[in-house]
């Protein structure tokens, strides 16, 4: 039986989310002194499906 990595598979699963994960950033960034719920969750949202999709096993 081979071990099983969370904390490695979702490193790898957000890497390849990179560009969504830096719109995400820079949303909060541009908006962190004026923050609401929802600002950006267009942004959250998009990272959030890219990471669950390759997290799904294969």
């Amino acid at each position: 039986m081979t071990k099983v990595r969370p904390a490695a598979r979702l490193i790898r699963a957000s890497s390849q989310c990179a560009e969504l994960g830096a719109a995400y950033g820079n949303c909060v960034l541009a908006t962190y002194n004026n923050m609401n719920k929802d600002t950006c969750k267009k942004e959250f949202d998009a990272f959030k499906t890219c990471v669950t999709k390759n997290l799904k096993r294969k």
